[in-house]
């Protein structure tokens, strides 16, 4: 009996990490790949640390691809993929003067001595880059991406004047054939607010805050875009060829410094409580810096040392972010509103006398759920405290001395939007619409998700068009987009001749995207891009999909139950088999990988790749087994038919030989790789 009660524990415990990892997974692709977050930095913070300690507890090994051993995303297939000379790994996150001070005992215990010298650099708010010089001349530079490899930006990056496009020698030494420096792109308060100004002149949705327009701008296709968005950029590393320069990160910087780079003013810490005084110190100062900071990163300043402490799975063990604490202020609630999401949710939002909140002004913030909306006690005429969660999102934090008399807001019993009957489901905090596509209000958002960059990727079709298209009554269903008279449009604002013909083209396009990508733009709960991949990869095409069972769906590297539930919910609904079949009756065909013609020994079969291989990129090799019918996957099963193991191999490794899976190493993945161009 005891027994039964810890294998039931245990396999709840393997759902909630599975469910974990799913929607991580998709707040990383929405914060790196889209610069969308849905969520603000604490949230994300939270679940993360919710999935390590949920992972410790377990006490299984960790897949090499759960989200507590990589960085970032995937890079987006908009832009060529670079792969960085060496990993560009993110930075663990301190909350309190307590972990900082465990960060630097963890540091005097790893190199045996309390003799330790710290240098103190404000974290600034913007997305990192790489950039590659060759002979001094810069050639490559990429985003973060995946941390392995990320998006050329070469042309964008260009525009910005504290990069230099070669560096300046000195006598000190000779430059590195290769040097990789790393950095950070932000834009400027007063850039983001003169941008916001200009865009909400033209009628466009402003940035909610300078690291989104910085990410937004340095991901255009038209580098005379970003030319006009006034970038900044700050060095503070190095990869490939770096630790030649300088042997201190000190010395590093003045170094770069001398190379024409822009780096911040920083400060020797010995201690923790010389640390301490350095993040007070930066807090104070926040408000009144030209750009926006949201904490402060304390490195062990000789590269001796943190060479010896070396690295975990996705940051170093010499290095740690002090992140700030989100800025608060009290305002009024006017009213409760009920907003429909996309997939239906029913969301509880404050609608506040406008205040000034960390350099943004702000009228509404999401209370997530009716349990939060208790908890709180918010209603309107409240005052409350609001904060911008890692300074992305607004949020209430409490209620001030509240009205014990006052009338709580309750939920509605039919969708705001539409009428449609509100429903929950068991177990769930959520309440949602049963009005599906007929409801304009998650049609607008279908829509937006159905062509958004990681779906269909119809350029051109943008908020403001996808509104006027349901406001007009154009579009009741993401079918008419394959089916609509392009006519219709002539004589609309900004739907020039031209622009027509472009977004047909753009339309056309799309009928031909991969089935993963289709999968994620269908809007399936907890069916993300990594999540469309897999069930592309496992069933080869789209009627499999649809009919796959439970037992089917369940034998989906990284699908439990949840998930399978999700799906086999979305596709028993007629009403969304309808909507598909329209889809393919108007030509789109999602393309999927047939087993090869030439019967390569591995089409059919489930592998995966684990560990660094010396003569292949790993994820170029996972692809083109995939064009040869294979089936990769992310974590190791008793489904998977072969593991390939390169070095370094880890838990994954651990598990094909507990499970007697078949293992392979890099030799006879080459050779299979070759079998291919024979």
């Amino acid at each position: 009996m005891e027994s039964g009660k810890i294998t039931a524990e245990s396999e709840s415990l393997r759902q909630r990490i599975t469910y974990l990892r799913n929607e991580i997974r998709e707040h990383n692709y929405r914060y790196y790949t889209l610069d969308a977050p849905l969520i603000s930095d604490s949230e994300y913070d939270q679940l993360l640390r919710e999935l390590e300690r949920l992972e410790a507890e377990l006490g299984e090994p960790v897949p090499e691809d759960s989200p507590t051993r990589i960085v970032g995303a995937p890079p987006s297939e908009t832009f060529k993929s670079r792969q960085h000379g060496e990993p560009l790994l993110s930075l663990a996150n301190a909350f309190s003067a307590d972990e900082v001070s465990a960060f630097v005992r963890r540091a005097e215990e790893g190199v045996g001595t309390s003799d330790l010298s710290f240098i103190a650099e404000p974290k600034v708010d913007g997305l990192a880059v790489n950039l590659r010089y060759e002979q001094g001349l810069l050639t490559i530079a990429s985003t973060r991406g995946d941390g392995v490899s990320g998006e050329d930006v070469t042309a964008n990056v260009r525009t910005i004047s504290d990069i230099p496009w070669r560096l300046k020698r000195d006598e000190l030494s000779e430059l590195p054939e290769i040097l990789e420096v790393r950095g950070e792109v932000y834009m400027s308060k007063a850039a983001f607010a003169d941008l916001n100004e200009q865009r909400d002149a033209e009628g466009e949705t402003p940035f909610a805050n300078p690291r989104n327009a910085a990410a937004g701008s340095l991901r255009q296709l038209d580098a005379r875009i970003t030319a006009q968005r006034k970038l900044g950029f700050f060095a503070y590393g190095v990869g490939v060829g770096g630790r030649k320069l300088a042997d201190s990160q000190s010395g590093l910087l003045a170094r770069l410094q001398h190379f024409g780079f822009a780096t911040q003013k920083t400060e020797q810490a010995d201690g923790v409580e010389a640390l301490l005084q350095c993040y007070r110190k930066l807090l104070e100062m926040r408000s009144g810096l030209a750009y926006e900071i949201d904490g402060v990163v304390y490195k062990v300043d000789s590269f001796a040392l943190q060479e010896r402490l070396g690295a975990v799975a996705r940051s170093p063990r010499w290095a740690i972010a002090h992140k700030f604490p989100a800025e608060e202020v009290t305002t009024t609630v006017r009213e409760i509103i009920w907003q429909v999401g996309r997939t239906g949710v029913i969301t509880p939002v404050a609608e506040m006398e406008p205040v000034a909140v960390g350099g943004v002004i702000v009228s509404r913030a999401t209370l997530h759920n009716i349990d939060e909306l208790k908890r709180k006690g918010v209603y309107a005429g409240a005052s409350v405290i609001v904060r911008r969660a890692g300074d992305v999102i607004p949020e209430v934090v409490r209620t001030i001395d509240g009205d014990t008399g006052a009338e709580m807001p309750q939920p509605p019993e039919a969708c705001p939007v539409c009428g449609a009957t509100v429903y929950q489901i068991g177990g769930e905090v959520a309440i949602r619409c049963s009005g599906g596509l007929s409801c304009s209000a998650q049609l607008k958002e279908r829509l937006r998700h159905f062509v958004s960059r990681g779906a269909m990727d119809i350029e051109g079709m943008g908020d403001k068009l996808v509104a006027r298209l349901v406001d007009e009554g154009v579009m009741t269903s993401v079918a008419d987009i394959y089916e609509f008279d392009y006519g219709q449009l002539t004589g609309w604002q900004g739907m020039g001749e031209k622009k027509i013909c472009n977004l047909r083209s753009a339309i056309d396009a799309s009928r031909k995207r991969p089935l993963a990508r289709m999968l994620h733009a269908l809007g399936i709960r907890h069916v993300g891009s990594a999540t469309g991949a897999a069930l592309a990869s496992h069933f080869g095409d789209l009627d499999s999909v649809m009919a796959a069972d439970e037992e089917s769906l369940l034998a989906v590297p990284d699908v439990g139950p949840e998930v399978a539930a999700s799906i086999l919910s979305f596709f028993a609904e007629e009403h969304n088999r309808d909507v598909i079949h329209r889809l393919l009756a108007a030509g789109v065909e999602p393309k999927v990988s047939q087993p090869a013609a030439t019967g390569h020994p591995l089409a059919g079969k489930t592998v995966v790749l684990t560990g660094s291989f010396e003569s292949v990129n790993r994820r170029a090799a996972q692809e083109q087994l995939r064009s040869l019918g294979v089936r990769p996957a992310g974590s190791v099963s008793k489904n998977t038919d072969l593991v390939i193991a390169g070095d370094k191999a880890g838990s994954k490794l651990a598990k094909a030989r507990e499970l007697g899976v078949e293992i392979a190493g890099e030799a006879e993945l080459i050779e299979w790789l070759k079998w291919q161009q024979g």
